[in-house]
């Protein structure tokens, strides 16, 4: 099966993760499916492509640098109305993954004749997707997203010692992502208890305005240190010592589509506290443990300490959920995909 991916901007973010994580399932299980890819506005394309050499992924995953070069048996548009216009005559597949609103509104521009199927990754997400575009319902599929050893290096990660607990933040610093709730949840913590948590933010933008003056807002200024992004290879060896450091994953966002950064946290045996958003409760299959009501202060400094307090019995815990984010999950998911495409 030959498929061109189309998407707008190669930013090595969660799209490109995705991608990058079927083809290795696609190697792993002998699944003969070519992919590229092609970029409408560019990016940071040669980084990807070094990243795809190094992990010997060219016969599975590529880049393309004319979408019209040749001929594929799908097309797939991640969320790019472009697509429509590059391919007139055909019917495409829509992956819809964004769970921003403003980029979600081309779905109201795009006619559903010319769309063949949508794919979704999770049953959170194509509820959202009946809210905006009940037409396209009943075509959607459920491909989950997933976690692939294949795709991390092995090895250590370096930083340095910390006498605090480290609270990590992974991804951006915008107000969906909400990492400002974090800030303040942490600092009435050190009020209401003692100076036990230092917050670490790895790869949220330094000159974010908005969220370095919420920082400055709650005086928590020295308890707040930034990382540059990781890449892809070194998130295990990250989150395994930050385990080891007995750290706490935390998000605090209000849109997802599926959750990927938390999703690694919980296949790598992280505890984490999270927000109780519909994505992220079926993740966690609704274990309260791990989750927390939005702008309820209370409730996330209460689990907050419950996790640093009970580390162990939490680690116990995280292994009963794991098990959905196996590649072989994945792949039964894409077999009844692949049968309807047929």
């Amino acid at each position: 099966m030959k498929i061109l991916y189309l998407y707008k901007w190669c930013t090595f973010g969660g799209v490109e993760r995705i991608l990058i994580n079927r083809a290795f399932a696609f190697k792993k299980f002998g699944i003969p499916v070519k992919a590229k890819v092609y970029f409408y506005y560019g990016g940071v394309i040669q980084e990807l492509k070094e990243f795809l050499e190094r992990a010997q992924l060219k016969d599975y995953l590529w880049l393309t640098e004319n979408p019209l070069e040749e001929k594929y048996e799908h097309y797939i548009s991640i969320d790019t109305e472009e697509a429509f216009n590059t391919f007139p005559k055909e019917k495409i597949i829509l992956e819809y993954h964004t769970p921003y609103k403003d980029h979600a509104s081309y779905l109201k521009k795009v006619s559903g004749d010319r769309i063949k199927i949508v794919i979704v990754p999770s049953l959170s997400h194509k509820e959202e997707l009946r809210r905006l575009r009940p037409d396209l319902y009943d075509k959607a599929f459920v491909i989950p997203n997933f976690v692939i050893d294949e795709g991390f290096e092995e090895g250590e990660y370096f930083l340095p010692q910390w006498d605090l607990i480290p609270v990590v933040w992974v991804g951006r610093v915008d107000t969906l992502k909400n990492p400002h709730f974090i800030v303040s949840g942490l600092s009435k913590y050190r009020k209401k208890y003692k100076d036990k948590f230092l917050f670490c933010v790895v790869g949220g933008a330094k000159d974010e305005e908005n969220f370095l003056n919420h920082i400055k807002k709650e005086s928590f200024e020295d308890r707040v240190v930034f990382y540059p992004f990781i890449r892809f290879e070194r998130v295990k060896a990250f989150l395994k010592l930050i385990r080891k450091r007995k750290g706490i994953f935390v998000s605090a966002s209000k849109g997802e589509s599926f959750g990927m950064a938390v999703a690694e946290a919980i296949y790598f045996g992280l505890p984490f506290l999270i927000s109780n958003i519909p994505p992220h409760k079926e993740l966690v299959e609704g274990n309260e443990k791990f989750l927390f009501k939005l702008n309820n202060f209370d409730e996330f400094i209460e689990k907050l300490n419950y996790i640093a307090e009970n580390y162990e019995e939490v680690l116990l815990e995280i292994q009963k959920i794991r098990n959905k984010l196996e590649v072989e999950n994945f792949i039964k998911f894409w077999q009844v995909f692949w049968q309807y495409l047929k």
